[in-house]
């Protein structure tokens, strides 16, 4: 900063103090590298002052102050050149409008840019070897939610923006999808890290998948790949990465955060078994959209209206596959399975399952409490989740949606008269 005021001050008098001189202004950008002409509004006010034939001639200390990409530092001085503006370099001793001049100044800007990668590539280095170290100050806080930076740089729990972190954990697990959560929490109105009001699915999942709500810290995800256009990439192994753990204080127990990740390979598991495009089909006003699955070719069925006179307009639930073999028999995606169930039996079967879970509640006790007290992290919370649900709800008469979402996993169509309800984690009731 002495440098940058020192230079102004230089600048100003030995311009003013030049009899033939008349003063027209500084131009400076304070603290940016000349590697990218976006950022500098001094520089680009310069050019078009000099478009407006304001100026006659620019006197700047060298070439590396005037700009540090070759190209664009050549395209600015042919374009003053056209508008008969000198650029003197102070430094080089170098005048543009002078035959040599276009000629030295390709050499001279070309070392710039390379000593511009050669400070990039210092800079670089010497971060990694303050991630290495589990230095977290050199992480800008606002980037991701829940955290500020103290005064000494440390990062630290904002305890408003944590507890909308902890919801989207929750809602995730309670059986909501990446829409959904966003949905909620747009409508709640409740601003992202960057103050917009309306959230993504994309921001909810990197909110979910981020290792610094549980206190860790993976360095290094993205880097810089260009240190012209400063345009920054996903880290795909070509830098080295550094993780440490407990880095700073947690919004989410590691075990919590443990559990989401879980339930994301276990979503992705449903996915691929089912051939589904996605996991959550399902909404308010049609609960079981993508929970029940047919036994034969183990798809996701569909509901439709039927065209049948006798039940004209009346909803069912069908495999897809079905209806495709029947134009292409034997077909190797096709289905046999004919079955047609209607459109509210799927969600009396769970009442049914529901309420023999609580009658039998001392049969399935046992099971249970083991998977409550086994090591898989993400059964241990689904065994303490639905023993919870089952002693507080007790039975019901109707269908809560959240209490669905919660506990089902799938309901298998086998045969009109055989259902399978398959509740989370793998406690199954059979319909006969």
């Amino acid at each position: 900063m002495s440098s940058y005021v020192a230079q102004i001050n230089y600048y100003e008098s030995y311009i003013k103090e030049n009899s033939d001189y008349i003063f027209v202004g500084i131009y400076a950008d304070e603290g940016i590298s000349g590697t990218s002409m976006k950022k500098r509004d001094a520089f680009l006010r310069l050019m078009q002052d000099c478009r407006d034939g304001r100026i006659d001639m620019v006197i700047t200390k060298s070439v590396s102050r005037f700009g540090r990409n070759t190209l664009d530092c050549l395209k600015s001085i042919r374009e003053l050149k056209s508008f008969n503006v000198d650029v003197f370099f102070e430094k080089e001793n170098i005048h543009t409008l002078r035959n040599e001049g276009e000629m030295l100044l390709t050499l001279i800007s070309a070392v710039a840019q390379n000593e511009s990668l050669n400070l990039s590539e210092n800079v670089r280095w010497g971060i990694h070897r303050k991630y290495e170290r589990g230095n977290v100050k050199s992480i800008p806080s606002g980037k991701f939610l829940g955290y500020d930076k103290d005064e000494n740089g440390n990062l630290v729990i904002n305890e408003e923006q944590a507890a909308v972190v902890r919801r989207i954990y929750q809602e995730f697990l309670d059986g909501y999808g990446y829409y959904t959560i966003a949905e909620h929490l747009t409508e709640s109105k409740i601003p992202t890290e960057q103050g917009l009001t309306v959230w993504s699915c994309s921001l909810i999942k990197k909110i979910l998948t981020n290792e610094k709500m549980k206190g860790d810290t993976l360095f290094q995800k993205t880097f810089n790949a260009d240190h012209l256009t400063k345009h920054r990439v996903k880290n795909n192994g070509e830098l080295p990465q550094v993780y440490l753990e407990n880095t700073h204080p947690p919004i989410i127990e590691k075990d919590m955060w443990e559990c989401v990740q879980l339930e994301f390979a276990r979503q992705e598991e449903f996915i691929r078994e089912h051939k589904m495009s996605r996991y959550h089909f399902h909404s308010e006003q049609l609960p079981m959209s993508g929970k029940i699955i047919c036994a034969e070719c183990g798809r996701p069925l569909v509901r439709r209206q039927s065209k049948r006179l006798a039940e004209m307009g009346e909803y069912y639930w069908c495999c897809p596959k079905y209806r495709e073999g029947r134009f292409t028999p034997n077909g190797p995606d096709t289905c046999c399975n004919d079955l047609r169930i209607p459109d509210a039996l799927p969600e009396q079967m769970f009442i049914q399952a529901w309420n023999r879970l609580v009658d039998e509640y001392d049969r399935y006790l046992p099971e249970l409490q083991q998977a409550a007290n086994g090591s898989d992290l993400l059964k241990s919370y689904r065994a303490k989740e639905l023993m919870r649900l089952v002693e507080q709800t007790g039975h019901i008469d109707s269908m809560p949606y959240e209490l669905m979402l919660k506990t089902l996993s799938h309901i298998e169509l086998v045969s009109i008269s055989v259902i399978r309800v398959i509740f989370i984690p793998k406690i199954e009731w059979r319909s006969f």
